[in-house]
């Protein structure tokens, strides 16, 4: 602040004189300069300190066996993780895509590092797993029941899948799984005739001695069979069938209850208040297999019949009007459960055969009843001439456990799918037994996946393997 010399005192009109503010300015910079290094040194050590604890847990992830264990050679995950994968595929029914999901899942929750495979390379496995099964080396090994089949159209074409069990190693206790079976072919064309059939397991015939064939009664499966002089047991699902279209087929009262069920489906498939009451669908192929939901259907709603509303009541009059019809045909599906029962998880017998007897001649038949009686007693006699034939005491009659493989896999299969059958059909041999380490690496390490067509990048066609050629 200036002063006038003589008195001293405040100049009129002049400015305050101020501190130099550069000098404070730059003391407050010094001051927040150190503070921030001071920080950014903090957060550097910091970050190291972490850095530092990832890469060593980073390092134990490693160890961890199920990531860092015995490898197949040009493969890039562990034999525990091909093993794993298989199995989430086989038993939990799982697609490709939900099994990388269950590994993501378990990567997350044991904090295990690196990327799971894709759903690509989790296809590649299979497909590889499956053709080495089917083609590995085979050696003259027991004695074999087989089981043969041929499938519903995948598009334009069929799948002739054989099934065998060792004759020593069948347990009689219960029915047949999975895991008792080996697939001893599996091949895809456009049609099977019975010369294609018998070419197949005449090759089979080769390594594997064949007592006697279990299937329906498809008329290439049974020509094939009569001309390789094989002993055919008819499938006793398929016979007991069969016995019931010839007894309902042209029956008028049938063929009422048929359309009625079919017309209450129409009516009340949207229904808010009647779907509860709705009948269940009746298969058009083999329905005769599959009546017995309707009946016992049918069995609930007379049962339940004062409690239902008079509006349900009026639409299933017709069920009282034919109550006669469908206690014949409860008496025949307890008939047809029982026998089918025994024969599956037991096999056939002569022990078997006399329970059976037993209990169908304690039964107050009526005329149809007795008719689908005499029919079940024509079967038993004809597995007890065959296996006197045979000379086998026990013989197994149910093919249901190749129509399992088939379900199963078109559960996994796409049926919309423009490439038709692909090499995923060779995982249909990964159902059965479980897979070993070794013979996961042998299966990897077998083959290459660009000469098997299985090349991620290119649609997976069939080309050479296993497909019947051509006319």
């Amino acid at each position: 602040m200036q002063l006038s010399k003589k008195t001293e005192k405040v100049s009129k009109g002049q400015t305050k004189n101020r501190e130099n503010k550069w000098k404070s300015k730059a003391i407050a910079r010094r001051v927040k300069n150190e503070a921030l290094k001071k920080r950014l040194k903090e957060v550097t050590q910091s970050r190291d300190n972490w850095k530092a604890k990832w890469k060593s847990r980073h390092t134990e992830k490693k160890t961890i066996p199920i990531l860092s264990g015995e490898k197949a050679s040009r493969h890039r995950y562990s034999l525990d993780l091909n093993v794993l994968v298989i199995a989430l595929n086989k038993y939990g029914g799982m697609s490709l895509r939900s099994c990388r999901h269950c590994l993501c899942c378990i990567f997350v929750c044991l904090g295990l590092g690196g990327n799971p495979p894709s759903h690509s390379t989790l296809r590649i496995w299979l497909c590889k797993c499956g053709i080495y099964r089917v083609q590995k080396e085979k050696r003259k090994t027991c004695r074999y029941v087989a089981f043969v089949d041929e499938s519903i159209s995948f598009g334009s074409e069929k799948i002739l899948l054989i099934l065998g069990v060792p004759s020593a190693e069948i347990s009689w206790n219960r029915s047949l799984t999975h895991e008792d079976m080996e697939v001893l072919y599996v091949g895809v064309s456009q049609e099977w005739k019975a010369e294609d059939i018998e070419t197949e397991l005449s090759k089979i015939a080769q390594y594997h001695s064949l007592e006697y064939v279990v299937s329906d009664q498809g008329n290439n499966l049974r020509k094939a069979y009569k001309l390789l002089d094989y002993k055919h047991i008819e499938d006793c699902t398929h016979i007991l069938a069969n016995a019931l279209k010839r007894i309902y087929d042209k029956d008028e009262l049938f063929e009422g209850f048929r359309k009625l069920i079919g017309q209450l489906r129409q009516a009340w498939n949207l229904s808010k208040t009647k779907s509860e009451y709705m009948p269940p669908m009746m298969r058009g192929k083999m329905r005769f297999a599959n009546i017995f939901p309707c009946v016992n259907w049918a069995k609930k709603m007379l049962q339940d019949w004062d409690n239902l509303d008079e509006e349900v009541q009026s639409k299933l009059v017709f069920l009282l009007e034919q109550k006669d019809f469908i206690e014949t045909l409860i008496q025949i599906e307890q008939i047809f459960k029982m026998v089918c029962t025994r024969l599956k998880n037991k096999g056939f017998s002569l022990t078997q055969k006399q329970k059976i007897i037993e209990e169908l001649e304690q039964i107050d038949a009526k005329t149809n009843t007795a008719i689908f009686i005499q029919n079940c007693k024509d079967y038993l006699e004809n597995l007890t001439e065959k296996s006197k034939q045979l000379e086998m005491e026990q013989l197994l009659c149910s093919s249901d456990i190749i129509e399992s493989y088939f379900g199963k896999f078109k559960n996994k299969m796409n049926l919309n799918s423009k490439n038709g059958l692909t090499e995923f059909v060779f995982t249909i041999a990964t159902f059965g037994k479980p897979f070993s380490k070794q013979e996961v690496k042998k299966a990897l390490e077998s083959s290459r996946a660009k000469d098997l067509g299985l090349d991620k990048r290119k649609p997976m066609v069939i080309t050479k393997i296993q497909r019947k050629n051509k006319p």
